[in-house]
């Protein structure tokens, strides 16, 4: 039918799948990382790892630190992330300096 030929065709052009819930919250809590920082102690335990992976990728140095400090799980996978995303100097040294505090 022409209904169903055009349905397909609009489909096959592709569309953008709409951004998932987790994305919109992770991306709107980047837009202003002192916010961000606040909300540390409020995040429940499963945002963390999408939240450090953006703020890592996304160079977010002071929230990357702040994480680092906040972090819920016995291990950070730092290096994982590295291989993930080529970091900017600064973003890792702040991750760096975040461990300095703990130690």
């Amino acid at each position: 039918s022409l209904q169903y030929s055009l349905l397909s065709r609009f489909f096959r052009v592709g569309i953008r799948a709409p951004p998932k819930l987790l994305e919109l919250a992770v991306q709107s809590l980047l837009r202003d990382e002192a916010l961000a920082i606040t909300a540390l102690e409020e995040l429940p335990a499963e945002l963390f790892p999408p939240l450090f992976s953006a703020a890592f990728a996304g160079m977010h140095s002071q929230a990357v630190k702040a994480m680092v400090q906040a972090w819920p799980f016995p291990c950070l996978p730092l290096g994982a992330l590295m291989k993930e995303h080529k970091p900017h100097l600064e973003t890792f040294q702040a991750a760096i300096d975040g461990l300095d505090v703990l130690l």
